[in-house]
C-alpha cells in the first residue's frame, strides 16, 4: 500500500502533531473560560474562540515570534497560537496584575508585545487599519516583519 501524499499549503516546518496539539489546547481553555463565565465565576464578557483554533494556528504557525499580530473580539486563540502564556491570559481574564495585560484589558484587550500580539480591539473591522499601519511603520524602519489582522466575516461589509 502507497504512502498518501504530504499535505500541501501547510506552513514551513509545521508539525502537524503539535498544530493539533495547539488546537485541543485552546478548545479545551475556552470549554474551561465558558464553564466559568457560566457559572458567574469569572467577571465580564466572554467572546469565545470555538471553532476557529485551526485559523489562528496556522496562520500564527507561519509567523515569526516578532511577527505582529492583531485580534478582535475573539482573540484568546490568536493570543494562545502566538505563544502567549495560558496562566497570564487566565489571570487577565480575572482582572489580576499577573495578566498578559496587567489586568487591565479583561477578555477583549489582550496585549502581549513579547510574542508580538500588540493588541485586540473589540470594534468590528477596526483591526485592519492598525495592522496596515503596524505594516507600513516597520517597513519605513526597515525592519523585517509581517503584521496580521484578524477579523471576522461582519468586518468585510464595514467601510
Amino acid at each position: 500500500m502507497s504512502q498518501p501524499a504530504p499535505a500541501q499549503g501547510t506552513a514551513p516546518g509545521l508539525d502537524l502533531v503539535e498544530a493539533y496539539r495547539r488546537m485541543l489546547t485552546i478548545r479545551r481553555f475556552e470549554e474551561q473560560v465558558n464553564e466559568l463565565y457560566l457559572t458567574a465565576k469569572m467577571p465580564g464578557l466572554a467572546h469565545l474562540y470555538i471553532g476557529q483554533e485551526a485559523v489562528a494556528v496556522g496562520v500564527c504557525a507561519a509567523l515569526r515570534r516578532d511577527d505582529y499580530v492583531f485580534g478582535n473580539h475573539r482573540s484568546h486563540g490568536h493570543y494562545l497560537a502566538k505563544g502567549g502564556d495560558m496562566a497570564a491570559l487566565m489571570a487577565e481574564l480575572y482582572c489580576k496584575s499577573s495578566g498578559c495585560a496587567r489586568g487591565r484589558g479583561g477578555s477583549m484587550h489582550l496585549y502581549a508585545g513579547e510574542v508580538g500580539l500588540l493588541g485586540t480591539v473589540p470594534m468590528v473591522g477596526a483591526t485592519i487599519p492598525i495592522a496596515v499601519g503596524a505594516a507600513l511603520a516597520a517597513v519605513m524602519e526597515g525592519r523585517d516583519r509581517v503584521a496580521v489582522a484578524f477579523f471576522g466575516d461582519g468586518a468585510t461589509e464595514e467601510g
